[in-house]
C-alpha cells in the first residue's frame, strides 16, 4: 500500500517528484496537489497556456487537467503535496471552494507568488509532515498525527489563498464567471460534447456571446479550447494505456475511429497510431 493510500497524503521533493510528473509526454495527475518552488523554475503547459513557476511561487494541480512539462532549471528545489480529495472533506473550512477558485485564477494568470516568509513557514510544515510520513519509528497514533499536521497545512494555505484573493473573489467579473463555468462544464462533458452550442445553452447565453467572452479572457476561441481539451485527453489515453485506438475513439465520444483519427490528424498533423509509436520506440 502506498503512503498516499495509507495516510491520504504524500510528499515529494525535487528528487522524486518526477515519479508523479511525466517529463516527456502529457500527463494527468491521479490526485490534486500543491507544488511549491523554493529555488529555480519549472515550466508546464496547462490547458491552453504555459505556466512558469519560479522561486517563492506555488500552483494547484487538478486531476481533471492534463499537463505537459516544458522545462526545468538545474537549481529547481520543490515540494509537492499530493492528497486524496476526500481526506480534506471533513475539515471545517471552505477549502475546496478556495482551491477551485485559486485554480481558476491560476489559469487566467501566470504564477502565484508567495511572500518569502509565508513560504518559509509552509515549507517547514511540509517538511515536518514528510518527516513523520517517512519515519520508520513505531507511532501508535501516526495516522492521527498525519491528519492533524495536514490540517495545519490546509489552514495555512486557506489563510494565504483567502487573503490573496479576498478582493478578487468578491470582484470576479461576469466575463470571468462565464469562462469559469465554461471550463468546469468542459472538464465534465468534453468526452461527449464538443459543440460550443451545448456549453452556451448550459449558461443560457448565446453561442456568439460565449465565444466572444472566452476569446476576450483567454485569447483563444471556445471551439479552440474544446479541441485542445479533447486532444490533451486523447494524448494521455494514447500514451498511458494500451487501449486500442477504436476504444479510445469511443471513450472520447467519436462516432467511429475514422472520425477520431481525422480530428487528431487535423490538430496534430499525425495519426493517433503515429503519435503513440513515438513513446513505444
Amino acid at each position: 500500500m502506498s503512503v498516499l493510500e495509507k495516510f491520504g497524503v504524500e510528499i515529494f521533493t525535487q528528487h522524486n517528484i518526477f515519479e508523479r510528473i511525466s517529463v516527456d509526454k502529457p500527463f494527468r495527475p491521479d490526485n490534486p496537489a500543491f507544488i511549491f518552488v523554493k529555488t529555480g523554475s519549472i515550466k508546464l503547459k496547462q490547458h491552453f497556456r504555459d505556466l512558469e513557476l519560479s522561486a517563492n511561487m506555488f500552483m494547484v494541480t487538478d486531476p481533471q487537467t492534463v499537463y505537459e512539462m516544458i522545462s526545468i532549471s538545474d537549481d529547481f528545489q520543490s515540494r509537492m503535496v499530493s492528497y486524496k480529495r476526500e481526506f480534506i472533506s471533513a475539515l471545517s473550512l471552505k477549502f475546496n471552494r478556495l482551491i477551485t477558485y485559486r485554480y481558476f485564477r491560476q489559469q487566467m494568470n501566470i504564477g502565484v507568488p508567495f511572500e518569502p516568509d509565508e513560504l518559509e513557514v509552509v515549507w517547514k510544515s511540509v517538511n515536518f509532515l514528510k518527516y513523520i510520513l517517512d519515519s520508520e519509528t513505531e507511532m501508535t497514533y501516526k495516522k492521527e498525527i498525519v491528519e492533524h499536521l495536514f490540517s495545519v497545512f490546509c489552514y495555512q494555505m486557506a489563510g494565504i489563498i483567502s487573503k490573496e484573493d479576498s478582493n478578487s473573489m468578491s470582484q470576479m467579473s461576469r466575463q470571468e464567471e462565464i469562462v469559469f463555468i465554461f471550463l468546469n462544464d468542459l472538464a465534465q462533458h468534453h468526452t461527449h460534447e464538443r459543440s460550443v452550442e451545448f456549453y452556451a445553452q448550459h449558461q443560457s447565453i448565446t453561442t456568439r456571446h460565449l465565444s466572444a467572452v472566452v476569446k476576450d479572457i483567454t485569447g483563444k476561441s471556445a471551439s479552440q479550447i474544446i479541441s485542445l481539451i479533447v486532444m490533451n485527453e486523447a494524448k494521455v489515453l494514447l500514451n498511458s494505456s494500451n487501449k486500442p485506438v477504436s476504444e479510445i475513439s469511443g471513450i472520447l465520444g467519436f462516432s467511429d475511429p475514422y472520425s477520431f483519427s481525422h480530428f487528431f490528424k487535423k490538430h496534430l498533423g499525425e495519426s493517433p497510431s503515429q503519435y503513440r509509436n513515438q513513446f513505444e520506440n
